[in-house]
């Protein structure tokens, strides 16, 4: 099961990628801020509602995985031993928003279109790659580790067994992942300098995203809804 930018033509790939940046730092907030336990569960439903209709079934079932323990835990720690259901359940709520929040944005914001509009914005190169590089570690170091694993497999590697063999078979898949990440940030860097990438360097996109009027609106409903939402919680 792959996690990276997965093309297709849902809701959330036809929009904006700061449209897709502000829902999930939208939501981030709300969970926060609206009445516990209905505000968590609402924000959480309706990323829910967002991934059906961007056709993401693949950012639902990782999350799943992901927050499972999370709730099982919550309600082991609050639920059984504390009594207090509720505090269990928005807990489980916020953690789930936040997780498939951020799975949301790296399954639809194509790293190239987010680089496009942050220099459309006139952010410098280095600080829109910055940003690119950072929603794309977590799928890289994915794919990495898997071509090691299969890699050292071939060579004869079990990691399967005892708990002993298993803590074994971490150095020679740990050792490589480390140094090709290390390996790889040095390429980067010096593919970055020989393209001038420094401080203070301005690039103009060819083909930036369209920043539709929808979009533009949406956005600024969705900020102005979460100040609202934060004012009234801390004059409340």
């Amino acid at each position: 099961m792959t996690l990276g930018f997965q093309p297709g033509s849902g809701l959330l790939h036809r929009a904006h990628p700061f449209t897709v940046l502000a829902v999930a730092l939208a939501v981030t907030v709300l969970v926060f801020v609206l009445p516990a336990p209905w505000g968590p569960i609402g924000s959480c439903a309706a990323l829910v509602a967002l991934a059906f209709l961007g056709r993401i079934p693949r950012a639902l079932l990782t999350a799943g995985i992901i927050v499972l323990p999370m709730w099982m835990f919550s309600f082991l720690l609050h639920g059984v031993l504390g009594g207090d259901a509720l505090r269990a359940i928005t807990l489980g709520a916020r953690l789930t928003a936040m997780v498939l929040a951020f799975l949301l944005v790296v399954a639809t914001v194509h790293p190239s279109r987010l680089v496009d509009a942050l220099l459309a914005r006139g952010l410098p190169f280095s600080g829109a790659y910055l940003t690119s590089a950072a929603l794309q570690a977590v799928p890289r170091l994915r794919d990495r580790g898997r071509r090691i694993l299969e890699a050292q497999r071939c060579r004869g590697l079990r990691v399967r067994g005892s708990v002993g063999l298993r803590i074994r078979a971490l150095v020679p898949l740990a050792l490589p992942l480390v140094l090709g990440a290390l390996s790889e940030v040095d390429e980067r860097a010096t593919a970055l300098e020989a393209r001038a990438a420094g401080p203070g360097v301005r690039r103009t996109p060819l083909d930036p995203p369209r920043d539709s009027l929808a979009d533009k609106a949406f956005r600024w409903v969705l900020a102005i809804g979460t100040g609202v939402a934060v004012l009234v919680r801390l004059v409340g």
